[in-house]
């Protein structure tokens, strides 16, 4: 049904370098690669408009497609079907798909080059999803940028690590500050306001 709306609702992204479709979709949750035969990645109209975050976009979805995640998320989709009763199956493809997550992260910042490390995850951060993880994400054969509070909290936290510099440890108190305001906030309508305004002040204290 999923792979039947997105199709219903594309239209090609034209103009991008990337060696499957790029289409933008309405109503979409997040950035995504869908399709198991023939993958396709799919953006929100707001990300195909935004220039930066395509670019940090593509490279993220791109570099699942280049790990093959497509066929992974097919394969934990065939094992939860087979073994739906054992709860440790469940865990260990919910553990699968965060360890995805944080390989295609670093994949994506070696494509952007390292001075896209905090960038990369300021787009991270403004498109945090305000929801955990639901049993119905991991029977999804698609591959989304975004996740829950747990595992944006980690992904920012291994984004941050490396390099050791000043303006990354700055980085780190900013995103953990952001992260608080949208998920306190969740539902209210200035959250996104909130975290970009903390961004804009963390920048012009930076530079």
């Amino acid at each position: 049904r999923f792979h039947g709306r997105l199709r219903k609702r594309r239209e090609r992204l034209e103009g991008v370098d990337a060696p499957i479709p790029v289409y933008v979709t309405e109503g979409l949750p997040s950035p995504c690669l869908a399709g198991v035969l023939r993958p396709a990645v799919y953006v929100t109209p707001g990300a195909a408009e935004d220039e930066t975050a395509l670019r940090h976009i593509l490279a993220h979805e791109l570099t699942h497609y280049a790990h093959f995640d497509h066929l992974w998320s097919l394969l934990r989709c065939l094992a939860l079907a087979l073994h739906w009763y054992n709860p440790l199956v469940w865990l260990a493809v919910g553990m699968s798909k965060g360890d995805g997550e944080l390989a295609c992260d670093e994949g994506a910042v070696a494509r952007l080059g390292e001075e896209e490390r905090i960038p990369y995850g300021r787009t991270l951060v403004d498109m945090v999803a305000v929801r955990s993880l639901r049993p119905g994400d991991l029977l999804s054969c698609s591959t989304a940028m975004t996740g829950g509070k747990k595992s944006i909290t980690q992904r920012v936290s291994a984004l941050v690590k490396k390099p050791e510099t000043v303006k990354t440890a700055l980085f780190a108190v900013i995103a953990v500050a952001a992260l608080a305001v949208v998920f306190t906030f969740a539902g209210r309508g200035d959250a996104d306001s909130d975290v970009s305004r903390m961004y804009d002040q963390f920048l012009r204290n930076v530079e």
